[in-house]
């Protein structure tokens, strides 16, 4: 398709959307600027002194207002103030009263008090070039969105290119991205992400809406999604609510909503307002994400909102927890985000009491993190009876209504005396529980306590197949490993699973019947065994070496902590000593081995406490070479996230949701290269995972699971499938008629989409399956797809560097090593050779291809690439569009007619280098050609050469005018404009142009000036 067809399908697609969400649009060439200056300075004065009209501001405000826009600096530190600007208005000190006021940059209140306003081919000039934006989008003159849209039907480019863009302008046009928040790449599909000019990388993700319908864009609800995401509303809620600078370990980012987090805030908010309002009494609800969905950032940009909402009016916002690690995760990642009221941790029950207490009994407000276990009956019934009594008369805890309550894991331990004790404190207040793993268990129901079942079972619900759809996880694979030899006898692992214990107490203290601990102790003396240790850690070393190592990273979950040593001991002696780390805590009754390690580790880390110690581990371990693999029992089995983690080696009974949250430690994707997190199991816990979960209802944990052996039913599956592709196509390499056709046959866009998704799928499964047979079984198919995969790239980008080889080798190194003993690689590039787009293309071309069908794909491959998606990089290029796109055209008809596509490639070609020799030959830059193929085409014939000087001489009197910004300046466009007018009116009789001709030429031909004034 055309330039033109990609802005009717995408681009215009999208502003023709967006203008029935009420946003007002304006031609970027007509927009009230300069082209140096990002904003919209007189549409930008205009909404502060409409929405700020209670406060008297002067000219010389208005200024110092825009100083503080305008003077920060491009990078982090000035991003993150204009953030806060757009969200909380700025403040200045009024030049008449000097007082000290907030001016509002957006009214968040009243959406018609802001202006909206989409612009297209919206153009930016730096000292050093000049980029165009397809889309932009202004709210109150400031520039907040900008999206890139390519063409779905183009071979040669998708969505990925028009991210590509978007990043390379964030490195020249860096003023703009001062202010940009929202990038969206757009095709058939719409990718949206955070502005983070700095950052090589960011999340990028889809907006979903499923009660949308797509009749434009298929099944593919993103394209629609995204309408509704940069509606008007909704921009400013995501702007104000659901955007905000990150700042951990040194890393400096952007975190921006995804769909389902947002959607999640939303019912929970309405719940409370509606309670407020008194339009409804519900107060509680059951939020169920899958582990790895963003739950922490869920909750905390709920709290936030709620917090400022004008309905609550200073609200207490409280997050419960069960564990230590957990907590600090979130208070960890809520003072990333660098909210305000800063987020108080209730470290002890005095503390908590404190808390409570607060202006006598009615709360101290803000934001609080607690774990349930502060909430002791024992320890605090006299509070209890004081706030009772208090509650008589008077506003407290126990009555306010303004008081939230987010409770993580809320499948825990929210149905004991502990819970019991929370809810009688905060008897009115609002419960949100937040889950991945809901219990249906007798006397442990999550649906009934923070749910209304059956009506509604969750106010908001995301199953580990939308993660997995969404590509926010990855599912989870097992492999039992030595089983005749380590697992837990068949009588050793019925206990377990008869014991109502989710994972063994390492403190002998706790109270637990005697007949249970007899149990414990068995298994436990069998886990234990020295030599089975040294067993495990032979295989742990030789796995890892074979299927991990220099891609993914490890962890191995050891029965305690005294076995995390010995794990540690026997590791190092087939491993690298820094290859791993213990990550646990440590007691004053710790045994003689526990404290000797203990001393090691002071040693290896001087001058540094525990926790300090813990933290680089962790770090190191997500960010430098080593170490590789952790020694856990406890610690990091929640609240981890780590996505190098591919493999964990389980060694430790866990059952039910406890078992759960662990292996999800290994969902998280990592650079696009991970099939499956993968639990190695010297147990046989996972045997048992099916029965422990025939509580639960199907659509929750279907396939929460999966064997591998069940990956090599899908290796299989997907082989099948991509070969159905290929049907009537003889698997044959030596064969380059057949490797043609199969190039052929990915011609039409779907089947090729669909084959590159497929087959990088496979790869990610071949790399997963290691050493398994059946890649053997299926060699030849996968060798024959994989040649098909390279030939087609290569030819559709018409180069090598089609993937990034350094990133493929590290992480694709077994399908490398099995392709090249059956490929030779130097083959393909001798047989299907990328020929270079120059004056000797077709001579080499006749060289180097044998068959018509061969010469009819190069020249096609190479004309779409070179010619449809740099058509604006050179008129000669321009004017060959459309020819060249009937050609792609007749090529992805089923009927190939080789001959005429390779005599009409030609025809372009040889058209092609007439054209450049003709310029050359006549000393024309590129604005000057245009001209003059815009005049040729129109009148159907060539024109003499003393035209040709008298528009070299037009061209050389308009240079003179021509200044920075020139085509902004409306009165200088009209003037150059009647020049050019008035050139074509005095050669019009000489030329046969009608004035119909003239009008649209001398149009053309101004755009032309703009284009290619910069270009020679």
């Amino acid at each position: 398709m055309t330039k033109q067809a990609e802005k009717h399908i995408v681009q215009e697609y999208m502003i023709k959307k967006l203008i029935e969400k009420k946003w007002v649009y304006v031609a970027g060439k007509d927009l009230d600027r300069t082209l140096e200056e990002p904003l919209l300075l007189n549409n930008l004065i205009k909404s502060i002194k409409r929405i700020n009209s209670d406060v008297k501001l002067d000219e010389i405000d208005i200024k110092n207002i825009l100083n503080e826009l305008k003077l920060r600096a491009s990078g982090y530190e000035g991003n993150k103030q204009i953030l806060n600007f757009l969200k909380n208005g700025i403040s200045i000190k009024l030049d008449r009263t000097k007082d000290l006021v907030r001016v509002n940059l957006f009214d968040y209140f009243k959406l018609e008090n802001n202006e909206f306003i989409i612009s297209d081919e919206v153009k930016y000039r730096t000292a050093n070039d000049e980029k165009r934006a397809d889309i932009m989008l202004y709210v109150n003159g400031i520039p907040l969105v900008i999206i890139e849209c390519k063409d779905p039907g183009n071979l040669s480019v998708g969505w990925q290119d028009a991210y590509k863009q978007i990043r390379d302008y964030q490195n020249i046009v860096k003023e703009l991205f001062k202010y940009v928040q929202i990038g969206v790449a757009a095709e058939s599909v719409a990718k949206y992400f955070p502005i983070v000019p700095w950052q090589e990388k960011v999340g990028i993700y889809e907006w979903k809406d499923k009660n949308l319908i797509n009749q434009e864009f298929g099944k593919d609800l993103s394209m629609t999604s995204i309408i509704e995401m940069l509606s008007r509303e909704s921009l400013l809620d995501i702007l104000k609510n659901y955007l905000f600078f990150r700042e951990e370990r040194g890393e400096k980012t952007k975190v921006i909503t995804r769909y389902m987090q947002k959607r999640a805030v939303e019912s929970i908010v309405k719940r409370v307002k509606d309670r407020m309002n008194k339009k409804a009494d519900k107060n509680k609800g059951l939020i169920w994400h899958w582990q790895g969905s963003g739950k922490t950032l869920t909750m905390i940009f709920a709290g936030y909102k709620l917090y400022h909402s004008s309905e609550l009016a200073n609200p207490t916002i409280l997050f419960v927890l069960d564990r230590s690690e957990l907590e600090d995760q979130l208070n960890r990642e809520f003072n990333a985000l660098e909210l305000t009221p800063k987020i108080e941790p209730i470290t002890s029950i005095r503390k908590l009491e404190e808390v409570l207490n607060h202006d006598e009994g009615k709360g101290k407000r803000g934001f609080f993190t607690v774990l349930i276990h502060k909430f002791r009956e024992e320890e605090q019934r006299e509070l209890i009876e004081r706030l009772n009594e208090f509650s008589k008369k008077n506003e407290t805890v126990m009555n306010r209504k303004n008081i939230v309550v987010f409770i993580d894991e809320g499948h825990r331990t929210q149905y004991g005396l502990l819970a019991a004790q929370m809810k009688n404190i905060f008897r009115n207040a609002f419960f949100f529980a937040f889950t991945g793993t809901p219990i249906l268990e007798k006397g442990k129901n999550t649906y009934d306590e923070f749910a209304y079942p059956p009506e509604e079972n969750y106010l908001d619900k995301y199953f580990m197949t939308d993660s997995w759809d969404d590509g926010f996880t990855v599912r989870i694979a097992y492999q039992p490993r030595l089983e005749q030899d380590v697992h837990l006898k068949k009588q050793l692992l019925q206990d377990f699973m008869d014991i109502e214990l989710e994972e063994f107490p390492e403190d002998k203290k706790t109270e637990i019947e005697e007949k249970v601990k007899k149990k414990i102790n068995a298994i436990k003396m069998f886990i234990k065994k020295p030599e089975r240790i040294t067993r495990i850690a032979q295989d742990i070393k030789e796995h890892f070496k074979e299927d991990i190592e220099g891609r993914f990273k490890a962890m191995v979950v050891a029965y305690d902590r005294e076995t995390c040593v010995m794990y540690k001991n026997e590791l190092d002696k087939v491993l690298p000593k820094e290859y791993s780390e213990v990550v646990m805590t440590f007691t004053e009754e710790d045994n003689k081995e526990i404290k000797k390690y203990l001393e090691t580790l002071r040693e290896r880390f001087p001058g540094k406490d525990l926790d300090e110690i813990r933290k680089e581990i962790t770090t190191k371990f997500n960010e430098n070479d080593n170490p590789k693999i952790l020694i856990v029992t406890d610690m990091l089995l929640t609240g981890f996230d780590a996505p190098v983690l591919q493999t964990m080696y389980l060694d430790k009974p866990l059952k039910k949701h406890r078992l759960l949250q662990a292996i999800a430690r290994t969902n998280r994707p990592y650079k696009d290269v991970k099939e499956a997190g993968l639990i190695i199991d010297y147990l046989g816990i996972l045997k048992e995972l099916k029965k422990a979960y025939e509580m639960y209802a199907k659509e929750e944990f279907k396939g929460v699971l999966f064997d591998k052996e069940q990956l090599k039913v899908d290796f299989v599956s997907q082989i099948k499938e991509l070969l159905e592709l290929f049907k009537g196509i003889k698997m044959d390499l030596k064969e380059r008629e057949e490797v043609v056709k199969a190039i052929e046959r990915l011609s039409d866009e779907e089947t090729a989409k669909l084959f590159l998704e497929k087959y990088k799928s496979l790869r990610k499964k071949f790399e997963l399956l290691a050493s398994d047979i059946i890649k053997i079984d299926y060699a030849k198919d996968f060798v024959w797809l994989s040649y098909i995969y390279t030939c087609y790239l290569r030819e559709l980008h018409q180069s090598d560097d089609f993937e990034d080889n350094e990133f493929i080798n590290k992480f694709f190194y077994k399908t490398l090593k099995f392709i090249h003993k059956s490929i030779n690689i130097e083959e393909i590039r001798k047989d299907l050779p990328i020929i270079k787009f120059d004056e000797n293309y077709i001579k080499n071309l006749e060289n180097k291809f044998k068959t018509k069908e061969e010469k009819a794909a190069n020249i096609l491959f190479t004309l779409n690439r070179f010619i449809l998606v740099d058509q604006e990089k050179d008129p000669i290029y321009e004017s060959l569009v459309d020819r060249v796109q009937r050609l792609v055209d007749r090529w992805k008809q089923k009927t190939k007619d080789y001959q005429n596509i390779y005599k009409e490639g030609l025809d372009i070609l040889n058209t092609l280098n007439e054209k450049q020799k003709e310029r050359e030959k006549l000393g024309l830059n590129k604005f000057e050609h245009s001209f003059v193929i815009y005049i040729e085409k129109e009148i159907g014939k060539n024109i003499k050469k003393e035209f040709i000087n008298e528009i070299k001489g037009l061209s050389e009197g308009l240079s003179h005018e021509i200044f920075s910004n020139w085509e902004n300046q409306v009165t200088l466009r009209k003037t150059i404009e009647k020049e050019i007018r008035r050139f074509l009116i005095k050669n019009k009789q000489e030329l046969g142009l009608s004035l119909e001709q003239i009008d649209l030429l001398s149009t053309k031909i101004l755009e032309s000036l703009q284009k290619y004034e910069k270009r020679g």
